[in-house]
């Protein structure tokens, strides 16, 4: 695991808004960006600058595995996970020096916390997990690999958040509530009993919605077709 705190440069996967905002947290603990990647062109931010072409424009041929530290500036959190096992790269994790994280937290490779959030003690955050803005996680939360903590969510504590769910801007969740994989939680939504996986909650209290699935997953034949390729060129 790379912590931005203790690199001095790193290369951005996205140009969205988001890369705006943890271009913001690297620059905040000194750290320099030497490049962006950017798989969609029609979502570029007007500031993004010094932007490549990413690994699905190129293809695994082209597309040279990074020599520095990368951080994931990708809000989808599908497009995140498959990101994450389709680069030969090391992830680092950019966590601004506003957040407030107990220091028997732990935080996973490569995930961001942006301004303001908290992670409370005994709290896991998983892998390439964004804690967005003034979000707060309680003690001996549970949150897995590839979720979205929106902004000012408040998970209280013992809340478990599934793989790749996300949890919309102001949601509240109450202690020891178990959220599925993959899911949506609507915003302002107040989560009072356990949400299955693959669904899609709303409202106060929160409701499944019928016929509405969560997040959408990784593309995995993508993520296998790479594996093969990578495994290929490796035993030519």
């Amino acid at each position: 695991m790379v912590d931005s705190r203790t690199t001095s440069m790193v290369d951005v996967y996205g140009a969205g808004g988001h890369a705006q905002v943890v271009i913001d947290v690297l620059r905040s603990r000194g750290i320099g960006v030497r490049r962006m990647y950017n798989d969609r062109p029609d979502n570029q931010h007007p500031s993004s600058r010094d932007v490549e072409p990413g690994i699905r424009l190129l293809g695994p041929d082209l597309f040279p595995a990074p020599d520095l530290p990368v951080v994931l500036a990708v809000g989808i959190n599908g497009e995140r996970a498959e990101l994450a096992q389709m680069l030969d790269a090391t992830f680092a994790q950019a966590i601004h020096p506003t957040a407030t994280i107990a220091p028997t937290a732990r935080i996973g490779d490569g995930s961001v916390v942006l301004h303001g959030a908290i992670v409370q003690a005994n709290a896991a955050v998983g892998r390439q997990v964004l804690i967005n803005t003034a979000a707060s996680v309680d003690h001996d939360c549970v949150v897995g690999d590839y979720a979205h903590i929106s902004p000012r969510v408040a998970l209280c504590g013992h809340v478990q958040v599934g793989e790749g769910t996300h949890v919309g801007a102001g949601a509240v969740v109450i202690p020891k509530i178990r959220i599925g994989r993959w899911c949506r939680i609507g915003a302002g939504a107040v989560v009072v009993r356990d949400i299955p996986d693959h669904c899609t909650a709303v409202g106060n209290p929160a409701r499944v919605l019928a016929g509405r699935g969560g997040e959408p997953i990784p593309d995995a034949e993508l993520i296998r077709s790479l594996s093969r390729h990578r495994a290929e060129a490796v035993a030519r």
